[in-house]
């Protein structure tokens, strides 16, 4: 996943109301701490917040998907 592809999933999610309040806070600072550092540092700053915001994502998305059965 790509931090783009990160960035509009959360901005999906803020749209649809489909996470808590926890998830919403880890995006925010995942986004946050890539978004401090220069744009030419941010693939690497991404790349160590990588897995965790792949988890989040997928945690997210499974859980959704429960509830829709």
């Amino acid at each position: 996943m790509t931090y783009k592809n990160f960035y509009n999933w959360c901005l999906e999610r803020t749209q649809d109301g489909r996470w808590g309040f926890v998830e919403s806070a880890l995006c925010i600072s995942i986004i946050s701490k890539v978004n401090q550092v220069p744009f030419w540092k941010r693939k690497r700053i991404w790349e160590l917040h990588r897995a965790s915001a792949e988890r989040i994502v997928e945690l997210t998305n499974k859980k959704c998907e429960e509830i829709e059965k």
